[in-house]
């Protein structure tokens, strides 16, 4: 196995463990939040998760073949751990010096570090084919996680009362409008 192949599976487990951890991790979120709506958020979130896993069934068969893609699954499904994702998250957010905020904008900051995650991981994935299908799937990948990652920068924006960059200026220091 050349060290491109080799990165391929590293890649491969990677995404294994955050697609079979993602589920679990967003209900964990749930329960972290007080907020009513923030609970149901988390459990959409949760429930969307089936769909990703079988766009990353697709990929990777695609990239590194059916059977040992299949092989990876079985092997991580067996040892899947929910708890390391969650674990992983909170210690990027403690890394950070976040942990000291109220519960519901750590389980969102949680929720975007793993998006975050998962968005490089995919665009790490894309310098390892050149299949147009393969890469267009990519691409969609991204944009469905890039969606979500807005959604929970929106959310937390709105919990944190920041409001938005204006992209306009809304008046000129010279006094003229």
């Amino acid at each position: 196995m050349t060290h491109i192949d080799d990165k391929v599976i590293e890649l491969a487990r990677t995404a294994l463990s955050f697609e079979y951890g993602e589920e679990q991790f967003y209900r964990h979120a749930a329960e972290m939040t007080q907020n009513p709506s923030g609970k149901a958020m988390f459990l959409r979130l949760a429930n969307e998760e089936s769909g990703h896993m079988v766009d990353m069934h697709t990929l990777f068969s695609a990239i590194i073949g059916k059977n040992e893609w299949q092989r990876l699954a079985a092997e991580e499904a067996a040892n899947a751990h929910p708890s390391k994702v969650i674990a992983e998250m909170e210690a990027a957010v403690a890394h950070r010096g976040m942990i000291a905020v109220a519960d519901d904008t750590q389980a969102l900051r949680m929720a975007m570090e793993l998006e975050r995650r998962i968005i490089h991981l995919l665009k790490d994935m894309s310098e390892h084919t050149q299949d147009p299908e393969t890469i267009e799937l990519i691409g969609k990948m991204i944009l469905e996680e890039c969606s979500q990652y807005d959604a929970l920068q929106a959310q937390l924006d709105s919990v944190l009362n920041v409001g938005l960059w204006l992209d306009t200026p809304e008046f000129r220091m010279d006094g003229k409008f």
